[in-house]
C-alpha cells in the first residue's frame, strides 16, 4: 500500500512540474512567433517602400539626371515633369467646355481659371502641395478658334529641391494624374535646374564634357561661349528622341555663369529643355 501511495505521489509531483513548464514553453513559443511576425512585416514593408521609392519604368530619366547632379555636386533647385497631348475632339466652345468639365471632375483638387484671349480659349488648373513642395499646372488650350481649332493639354509638375522619398511620390503622382487626365499617350519631358560655385568647378566647357560623359551622350549641335554653353546631344540610354537636320537628339544641356566666382546655373532636359535659359 505504501508503495502504491508513494508511487501515486510521484506521479502527482511530475504532473505538477509538467504543468509549471507548459506555460513557460507556450510563452516562449508565442514570443518566437511574435518576433517572426515583426521581422516578416518589416521585410514586406521594406520591399514596398523600396518599390515606392524606385519607380521602374516611369520617368526614369529624371532620376538619372538627379543622380548625375548629385554625383557632380550640383545643387538641385528645381525640376519639372511635363506632359503634352493633342485633343482632336474639340471643334467649338461647347466641346471645349465639355472637355473642361471632364478634366475638372477627374482632377478635382485643382483650382481653375478660364479665359478667352483673342483667337484662343484657355483653361488653367493649379495646385500647390506645401508638404511635398510640389506645384501642379494643367492647361487646356484651343487656338485658331475662328478658323481651324487646334487643341492640346499640357500637364506640368514642378518640384523644388530634391529628397528621394518626396521625389518618388511626386513622380508616381504625375503618372497617376496623366491616367486621370487621359488614357491617350502623352509626350513626356523631364528637366532639372541646379547650380554650383564657379570656384569648385573647371571651365564651362570642361563641365559640359563631364556631363556629356555622365550621360554617355554624343554632341549633335552646340554653342560655346565664355559664360554660356548650350549643347544638344543624343544618348542611347533614352528612347524618346527628336529629329534634327544633324540627327536625332534627346538631351539638352545649358550652362550659364555671370563671371568668375559667381554661381553657374546648370539645366539638363530630355528630349529638350522646357524652361528658359
Amino acid at each position: 500500500m505504501w508503495r502504491n501511495v508513494h508511487g501515486s505521489k510521484g506521479v502527482t509531483t511530475n504532473a505538477k512540474v509538467g504543468e509549471k513548464r507548459l506555460p513557460i514553453f507556450i510563452n516562449r513559443l508565442i514570443g518566437l512567433v511574435f518576433i517572426f511576425l515583426i521581422c516578416f512585416t518589416g521585410v514586406i514593408l521594406g520591399n514596398e517602400r523600396s518599390r515606392a521609392q524606385l519607380p521602374t519604368d516611369i520617368s526614369t530619366e529624371i532620376l538619372e539626371i538627379a543622380e548625375v547632379f548629385q554625383k557632380e555636386k550640383i545643387n538641385i533647385s528645381e525640376w519639372k515633369l511635363y506632359g503634352r497631348m493633342n485633343v482632336y475632339k474639340i471643334r467649338d466652345l461647347v466641346t471645349f467646355q465639355k472637355e473642361l468639365n471632364r478634366l475638372k471632375q477627374n482632377m478635382g483638387h485643382l483650382s481653375w481659371n478660364v479665359m478667352e484671349e483673342g483667337d484662343q480659349w484657355k483653361a488653367v488648373g493649379t495646385y500647390y502641395n506645401d508638404f511635398l513642395k510640389q506645384e501642379e499646372t494643367l492647361q487646356l488650350i484651343t487656338t485658331d478658334t475662328k478658323t481651324s481649332p487646334s487643341s492640346y493639354v499640357l500637364y506640368e509638375v514642378t518640384g523644388y529641391g530634391w529628397k528621394d522619398d518626396a521625389a518618388a511620390e511626386i513622380i508616381n503622382d504625375f503618372h497617376s494624374n496623366l491616367t486621370n487626365i487621359s488614357h491617350e499617350n502623352f509626350e513626356i519631358f523631364s528637366c532639372m535646374v541646379g547650380d554650383f560655385s564657379d570656384k569648385m568647378k573647371d571651365s564651362l566647357q570642361n563641365t559640359t564634357n563631364i556631363l556629356l560623359d555622365s550621360f554617355s551622350a554624343q554632341v549633335i549641335e552646340e554653342v560655346r561661349e565664355d559664360n554660356f554653353v548650350s549643347v544638344s546631344a543624343y544618348t542611347e540610354a533614352w528612347d524618346n528622341v527628336l529629329p534634327t537636320h544633324q540627327g536625332n537628339m534627346n538631351l539638352q544641356i545649358g550652362l550659364r555663369t555671370q563671371g568668375m566666382g559667381d554661381k553657374t546655373t546648370v539645366i539638363v532636359g530630355t528630349p529638350i529643355i522646357t524652361v528658359e535659359y
